[in-house]
């Protein structure tokens, strides 16, 4: 497996650093320490600084952040910062360096995008995310056949769980899991149908309006409507036809171009198909029902 930790080794404020307990692997490592260093420093990845006793504070940008203990501190890559000297005698604390192409995956996967961006704001340490810790530095140590998978299971888990806790530039706003797309996607196809139903119109047009492959449409339209798209824009132009034979006095010619059909033939046929009427039994059973006085 290749070590993570010469990655970063070059990073550390202070060789003394490496007299730590460290525990890594291709993409993560745990750093426990007692030792507080004063100098400023930067790492080319993410970071996170959790106190377990005395927390210090920390000037990052010309802006003092006051850390809490059992609390998660993120520094994002290549961003300076310094331990301000507060007299603290009892140092105790965690580090999570996590490689910056792991956090920009997970990101990519959970919002869409990888510019991910952290803020520099402490979010406590939750019992799922402590406990990912203690698995995987005990991963670490026990060294048992098929560990390498087991850490890296366990990287990105604590990747994810770092990107669900603290706060950053992506959101879920910014992308839509893959089924509220599919519902979006649906109900602009259905928009589009409904405002062109009388103009000649082919799956791929739909397709293409809507940016997703035929195949891939149809199966959708399928599942969200229980029709086809070509049943749905059917099962429309036949609601519109029934609308104006109601409504107006048009000719059967006027509904036949008016609500999209081919030729006179084929809207006869197909309307007589969906509602067991021809257009003109239709409109003759709707003018006896609008007009009570014939029953008297």
């Amino acid at each position: 497996m290749e070590d993570f930790l010469p990655a970063i080794q070059p990073t550390f404020p202070d060789a003394r650093m490496l007299k730590s307990r460290l525990f890594h692997s291709t993409h993560l490592a745990v750093i426990e320490t007692s030792f507080l260093t004063l100098k400023e420093c930067a790492c080319d990845q993410f970071h996170f600084l959790i106190p377990l006793r005395q927390a210090p504070v920390v000037r990052m940008e010309n802006k003092l952040h006051t850390l809490k203990k059992m609390s998660v501190f993120p520094c994002n890559p290549m961003q300076p910062h310094k331990v301000e000297d507060t007299g603290i005698t009892d140092f105790e604390a965690v580090i999570l360096y996590v490689e910056k192409t792991l956090l920009q995956m997970v990101a990519k996967e959970l919002f869409g995008h990888k510019n991910l961006e952290l803020k520099n704001s402490r979010f406590v340490l939750s019992p799922e995310l402590r406990g990912l810790i203690c698995s995987f530095i005990q991963e670490c140590g026990a060294k048992q056949p098929g560990c390498s998978l087991m850490l890296e299971t366990l990287s990105v888990q604590v990747a994810t769980l770092l990107l669900r806790e603290s706060h950053h530039n992506l959101s879920l706003s910014s992308f839509q899991p893959h089924e509220y797309r599919d519902e979006k996607c649906i109900a602009k196809a259905i928009e589009y149908i409904t405002d062109n139903y009388q103009s000649k119109m082919s799956l791929f047009d739909l397709a293409d309006e809507i940016h997703y492959s035929p195949y891939h449409l149809l199966r959708l339209f399928k599942r969200h409507t229980g029709r086809t798209p070509f049943e749905f824009l059917l099962d429309l132009k036949i609601e519109k036809a029934k609308n104006m034979l109601q409504s107006t006095n048009c000719t059967m010619t006027q509904i036949c171009d008016a609500c999209g059909f081919s030729g006179l033939s084929y809207f006869s046929q197909t309307f007589k198909k969906k509602t067991g009427l021809s257009p003109t039994q239709f409109k003759s059973q709707c003018s006896d029902i609008s007009n009570p006085s014939h029953f008297f």
